[in-house]
């Protein structure tokens, strides 16, 4: 084996993407230690700086037209950049790939045909290569053309191996696109091995008991399979959540994801005036760049509460207890996987009661490692009978 590709959205601005394709590159390097790991992002990009659809103020109004028509301008904007800039060097990373692996993340899921547009026109140049899927998630909803878009991609990369990171995941491969179900395994998700992959990135130290990992909550709404939910304002949420932790003497750190949604709701906290009650020395604020960063500042806390997923699969993979907040699937399933739904609110719950279970956490730490290790085995094993 000597070269390995992998394919998902490694430089999203949701650096949580990042830390499932480096993670993933860790255990494929595990295997075949002499093989050369690269990157292929699906969405074109090159680098963590790239500027992507969500990332301006037209996000908000694109938000609002009808689904049909965001589709039909996601769809024409992948084509255009597919034929104008993505495929030769898409054909150029895939002529000596060995190996190509299509995995990590929720990469199986249409909103606004976004994911099954790109991996459609990937699929084109993937013929006659050994492609396998490697522990995605797959949701339930799907548009009709969605599915079309996939079910090409699976005609066309014919993989060799199908693997989900759950089991409703694998239900709905099944389902959806008519996978045999002995096909499919389950293999957890790469990045519950995250703490060897960046094992020099952790901190030393705790210099914050708490890390609130601030989400847009319209933007989670928009691509939750919950259907319509309600959530009060992003700011205030957090906000509020802060002030009650910081009255019980808590060092708060706010920080996000990356994403760029998420980072305008921390800026607007940023730019609020200090409540006369709460301890402002005690709040820092910051944005992580890279996939490290984000990485070293959850080692950096005690605690998190959070609602994105893979901020709560670091913090579960570095042994730091994680308050999660319920707005789609995927975490949910990712709680039960851990035997922590006791921890796990819906999507904005009252701050007294994220307090008390923080609090809790703190007090008694994460002292049991054993399903830990346990599920950190089972990636590391399912992924290389895989490849």
């Amino acid at each position: 084996m000597k070269k390995i590709l992998i394919c998902a959205v490694p430089f999203s601005d949701n650096l949580g993407d990042g830390v499932i394709a480096a993670s993933l590159a860790h255990i494929a390097g595990l295997k075949y230690p002499d093989a050369t790991v690269e990157f292929l992002d699906i969405a074109g990009r090159h680098g963590f700086d790239e500027q992507n659809l969500r990332g301006g103020g037209a996000f908000g109004v694109f938000q609002k037209l009808p689904a049909l028509l965001r589709s039909a301008i996601v769809f024409a904007y992948c084509l255009k950049n597919y034929f104008q800039r993505w495929r030769p060097h898409w054909k150029a990373a895939v002529s000596d790939a060995d190996l190509v692996i299509v995995g990590g993340g929720q990469l199986f899921c249409d909103v606004a045909l976004n994911f099954p547009a790109k991996l459609f026109l990937l699929s084109r140049l993937l013929r006659g290569k050994r492609v396998a899927v490697v522990s995605v998630g797959v949701t339930a909803k799907w548009s009709y053309w969605g599915k079309v878009l996939v079910g090409k991609f699976f005609k066309n990369a014919a993989p060799v191996f199908f693997a989900t990171r759950d089991a409703e995941s694998a239900k709905n491969l099944h389902d959806i696109f008519r996978i045999p179900r002995p096909d499919i395994r389950v293999v957890p998700d790469p990045a519950l091995v995250c703490e060897s992959a960046f094992s020099s990135e952790l901190s030393p130290d705790k210099k914050w008991d708490v890390g609130i990992c601030v989400s847009s909550l319209d933007a989670l709404v928009m691509n939750s399979e919950y259907g319509e939910s309600n959530a009060i304002g992003s700011a205030d949420f957090f906000a509020n959540l802060a002030e009650a932790l910081q009255q019980e003497g808590a060092r708060v750190l706010y920080f996000t994801n990356g994403a760029a949604e998420d980072n305008r709701v921390m800026a607007e906290i940023s730019s609020r005036p200090a409540s006369a009650s709460a301890n402002a020395a005690d709040t820092t604020f910051l944005v992580p760049k890279r996939p490290d960063d984000l990485v070293a500042l959850i080692s950096a806390c005690s605690c998190i509460a959070a609602h994105r997923l893979h901020a709560n699969i670091v913090a579960y993979s570095l042994n730091i207890p994680s308050v999660g907040m319920n707005w789609d699937k995927k975490v949910e399933s990712f709680f039960r996987l851990t035997g922590r739904t006791q921890y796990l609110f819906d999507l904005s719950p009252r701050p007294d009661q994220l307090k008390a279970s923080v609090l809790q956490l703190l007090r008694e730490k994460n002292a049991d490692r054993e399903r830990l290790d346990v599920l950190q085995g089972e990636v590391i094993a399912g992924t290389h009978a895989l490849i």
